[in-house]
C-alpha cells in the first residue's frame, strides 16, 4: 500500500542547523568544530575549523544535505498544485495492480430449473488495469570548496548555500511532476478516455450556464452508473470524493459559493475539492520532450487550442494514478575539481484509472467522421477467435466509443467478447456482415464479413 510520508516543517534558524549538525556528528568533529551562538565571529570561527580539514567538510555538507535539504526537498514535494491527488510512496515493487468488480447481474426466480442451475457457476465481473512505473529521473547539483567557505562570512550564507543545494532541486522537480500530470491529463481528453459534456463557451455572460452543467454533472456522479468511465464499469463517485479542477479564468469568473453548494460542502470545505490550473493547454512542449525522449507524443496545434478552451474538468479523487516508487539522495567529492555534487533521484508513475468517473468540460464540440476496422473480412472455423481493430475518427474532443451490432439469429454464429475481439461459433457455412458503429452516431459505421465454415 503506498503512504504519505510525514515531515515537521523546519524554522530551524542558521545558528540552531548549525549546532544540530555538530550534536550529531562524530566525536572528531565535536572536537575540532566549536558550537556557534549569535555572535558572526563564532559563525566564522567554525567555518575555519571546517574548513581547515576537508573530513569536516564532507561531514559538515553530508549532514547539510541528507537530514536538512532531505526535509525541505521531500515536504515541498507534497505541495504542489495537484498533490491532492498523489497517492503516496510505494516503497515495494513497480507495478500497481488497481482491481475493480462490476455489480452482479439479476436472475430471474424459477422453480422449475432451480435443480438444475443452482450449481451452475456464476463468475463476477472483475476488470483489472496495471500501472506501472514509467519516470525515472535525478536532478544535480554542484557546491564548491569556495561556496562552502564564503556560507560562514555570515549567518545568511548558510541558508543561501542550502537553498542553493536543494531550491533548484525541488523546483524543478515540482514543475516536471506538474508537468507530467497534465500531459497525462491531456493525452487522456485527446484519446477519448474521458467522458465529454458539451458547455457554452467561457464567457461572463453565460459563467452561470457553465456553473449549471457542473452541478448537473456532480449530481449525476453521486448515481451508480456505466456512462462516466473509460471502461464503462458501473460505478459512483460521492460528493466528498469529487474535485473540480478549473483553469485560472474560469475561476476568477464563478461564484465559489455558489459551486461550493453544488458539491452539498461549506466554501471552506469546498476549496479543499477546488484545483486550479493555468491552462489544460499550457504545456511546455519542449521540456516533456526531453522528460519523455522517445515515448512523447506530439500534440497538434489545433488539440493545444481545444485544450486551451476547457474551462474545467470534474473528477473523482482515484482517477489519478500517480505514485512515487524512488526519492533518494547521494553525493561524491571530486578531489581533483575541489567542489562535490549531489543527486535527487525521482522515480514515478504517472498513470489514469479507466474504473474512476472523469468528465471534461468541452465547449468545442467534436463529432466522428468514420470507423474504420482492420481486417474488413474474416474467415475461420468454429471456435476460432479474431481480433479486428476498430479506430473511429473525427475532429476535435469526440466520443471513440463503439457498438458491435448482429442481427437477428446471427449470434449463434459469432460471439462478441469486446474490445474488437469475435470468436466464431457458427457449426455451418454461411457468409454475412456485421457491423461496428459509432456510440454516439450510428450512420457512421464499418461493416465485417463473417465467413464460417463447418
Amino acid at each position: 500500500m503506498p503512504s504519505l510520508p510525514k515531515f515537521s516543517v523546519m524554522n530551524a534558524s542558521s545558528m540552531e542547523i548549525v549546532n544540530a549538525i555538530r550534536k550529531s556528528a562524530s566525536a572528531q568533529y565535536q572536537q575540532a568544530v566549536p558550537l556557534a551562538n549569535s555572535d558572526i565571529q563564532s559563525l566564522r570561527d567554525v567555518g575555519t575549523a571546517i574548513m581547515a580539514y576537508e573530513p569536516l567538510q564532507n561531514e559538515f555538507l553530508s549532514t547539510l544535505f541528507n537530514r536538512i535539504g532531505r526535509v525541505i526537498v521531500t515536504s515541498k514535494t507534497f505541495y504542489n498544485p495537484w498533490s491532492a491527488f498523489k497517492k503516496g510512496l510505494m516503497e515495494f515493487g513497480e507495478t500497481i495492480e488497481e482491481i475493480f468488480v462490476n455489480i452482479a447481474n439479476a436472475q430471474d426466480f424459477d422453480p422449475e430449473t432451480a435443480s438444475e442451475q443452482f450449481m451452475k457457476r456464476e463468475i463476477p465481473d472483475v476488470r483489472s488495469a496495471f500501472h506501472v512505473m514509467n519516470y525515472q529521473k535525478f536532478y544535480k547539483v554542484t557546491v564548491s570548496n569556495q561556496e562552502l567557505r564564503q556560507a560562514f562570512l555570515s549567518w545568511q550564507g548558510i541558508t543561501d548555500l542550502i537553498s542553493k543545494i536543494v531550491e533548484s532541486m525541488y523546483t524543478a522537480h515540482n514543475y516536471d511532476e506538474f508537468l507530467m500530470m497534465k500531459y497525462c491529463l491531456a493525452q487522456n481528453i485527446i484519446n477519448g478516455r474521458m467522458y465529454l459534456h458539451t458547455v457554452p463557451e467561457l464567457t461572463k455572460e453565460n459563467i452561470t450556464d457553465i456553473v449549471t452543467e457542473v452541478k448537473k454533472m456532480s449530481n449525476s456522479f453521486v448515481y451508480l452508473s456505466d456512462k462516466y468511465n473509460e471502461s464503462h464499469v458501473y460505478n459512483h463517485t460521492p460528493k466528498n470524493e469529487q474535485y473540480i479542477i478549473t483553469t485560472s479564468d474560469f475561476d476568477a469568473m464563478m461564484d465559489v459559493n455558489v459551486l461550493a453548494t453544488a458539491f452539498n460542502m461549506s466554501k471552506a470545505e469546498f476549496m479543499g475539492h477546488r484545483i486550479q490550473v493555468d491552462s489544460f493547454g499550457e504545456l511546455d512542449t519542449e521540456r516533456l520532450k526531453k522528460l519523455l525522449g522517445s515515448a512523447y507524443v506530439d500534440i497538434s496545434a489545433e488539440n493545444i487550442e481545444n485544450l486551451k478552451a476547457l474551462p474545467a474538468i470534474l473528477v473523482d479523487k482515484d482517477f489519478f494514478m500517480i505514485f512515487d516508487n524512488l526519492y533518494e539522495f547521494t553525493e561524491d567529492y571530486n578531489g581533483q575539481g575541489l567542489y562535490w555534487q549531489y543527486w535527487y533521484h525521482a522515480w514515478k508513475t504517472f498513470s489514469c484509472s479507466p474504473f474512476a468517473n472523469a468528465c471534461v468540460f468541452n465547449t468545442k464540440e467534436g463529432s466522428v467522421t468514420k470507423i474504420i476496422i482492420n481486417p474488413t473480412s474474416i474467415t475461420s472455423i468454429k471456435d476460432a477467435e479474431y481480433d479486428i481493430k476498430v479506430n473511429v475518427t473525427g475532429t476535435g474532443f469526440f466520443n471513440r466509443d463503439y457498438k458491435f451490432e448482429q442481427g437477428e439469429g446471427q449470434e449463434k454464429f459469432t460471439s462478441y467478447l469486446g474490445n474488437g475481439k469475435i470468436k466464431i461459433i457458427g457449426e455451418e457455412s454461411t457468409t454475412s456482415t456485421r457491423k461496428f458503429s459509432s456510440a454516439v452516431n450510428s450512420g457512421i459505421s464499418a461493416n465485417l464479413t463473417v465467413n464460417t465454415k463447418s
